[in-house]
């Protein structure tokens, strides 16, 4: 097979190996359907708290509209409780744990982070790609914190926000309930 050909060199390149770069899809189809379930979750509940009752207009705004219109209007904190989550699980270059930071800031920081997953992902790049230091390149900053996902974390950070948004959705995921 010619993948050069069919990727294009610099792509190919951007990866340790042609194994990274069929796995970078892997991981793409495993994280799809769970932020397609965070988006969908993301903007009923926000629609809900705003009383916006139109399907329509709720099904076509974007993730980052939804994610403006909850930083605007300030409901991080009636929209999830993301005291579970402790950013260090995720990385080791993170130094902010479970309580060291108030909720509000928590969903500031997942919501950015999930949408640089949601673009990156639904937008083919690689990742797996780490900076020149081995942090990860999924990351976001919130006034002097920066936090990130490394990429063997991905799909395990996006369960816990799951988890947290609804404690059985990951079953019903997985085909129970």
């Amino acid at each position: 097979m010619d993948l050069i050909g069919l990727f294009s060199e610099k792509r190919l390149k951007d990866y340790e190996s042609e194994a990274k770069h069929r796995d970078n899809f892997l991981l793409m189809q495993r994280l799809a359907p769970k932020l397609g379930i965070v988006e969908i979750i993301t903007r009923n509940k926000t629609a809900r708290l705003l009383s916006i009752d139109d399907d329509t207009f709720v099904s076509r705004q974007t993730l980052g509209y939804w994610v403006t219109l909850i930083n605007v209007m300030k409901l991080h904190n009636k929209l999830v409780d993301l005291s579970a989550i402790d950013f260090r699980k995720y990385s080791k270059f993170n130094k902010h744990g479970k309580s060291s930071m108030p909720n509000f800031q928590k969903v500031k920081i997942c919501y950015s982070l999930i949408l640089t997953i949601r673009n990156r992902a639904f937008h083919f790049e690689n990742l797996y790609k780490l900076n020149e230091y081995g942090a990860p390149r999924i990351s976001t900053r919130l006034n002097d914190k920066i936090v990130g996902v490394v990429p063997d974390m991905l799909e395990t950070f996006i369960d816990d926000v799951l988890d947290c948004l609804d404690s059985e959705i990951m079953e019903y995921l997985q085909g129970g309930l």
